[in-house]
């Protein structure tokens, strides 16, 4: 009997926490969905990198210059985060950034920008690598399911809107 209780017991505290873990993981399940553009390019990244040589500190430095480029994207169109790279100077190299106006859709704009970096920048990088025909094909596969015109290359953001802040 005593054994009964002690389960019944044990029982209601669980059930008194269950809610309380359902509340926690909740903002998770949001965050991943806002960030999804992010775990998609990341993805490509590490694909990029698996049919590439093993060179860890090139692909470490890779996920860095990537992770940035997304960031910036995204910082570009916020009036509070500072940019790790657009309008700084980061050792001796100085990025110049013009401001730029609000587009009627931030969210997707930050989307399409990061695209376009990541897109270029991986384009950039694996030009080399022994898998390129496989992450090239990825790349493009992913560009044109996202609907972007991957033939865009202007850099001009205050006239070529996100796209261009992304190239």
């Amino acid at each position: 009997m005593d054994n009964t209780l002690t389960r019944l017991h044990r029982s209601r505290r669980l059930l008194k926490f269950v809610p309380i873990c359902g509340l926690a993981l909740a903002p998770l399940a949001t965050l991943a969905q806002e960030n999804s553009r992010v775990r998609v390019w990341n993805e490509q990244t590490l694909k990029a990198i698996r049919n590439d040589l093993a060179r860890p500190p090139v692909h470490a430095r890779n996920l860095f210059h990537v992770n940035a480029a997304m960031y910036d994207a995204w910082a570009a169109y916020d009036t509070k985060a500072q940019p790790w790279l657009l309008g700084r100077t980061v050792g001796n190299y100085t990025c110049p950034f013009p401001a730029l106006t609000t587009p009627p859709d931030v969210e997707e704009a930050r989307k399409e920008a990061m695209s376009f970096a990541v897109y270029r920048l991986l384009r950039h990088r694996f030009l080399n690598s022994p898998g390129y025909g496989t992450t090239y094909g990825r790349l493009d596969h992913v560009m044109d399911s996202l609907g972007y015109d991957r033939t865009f290359t202007g850099v001009d953001p205050t006239t070529g809107g996100a796209a261009a802040l992304g190239n």
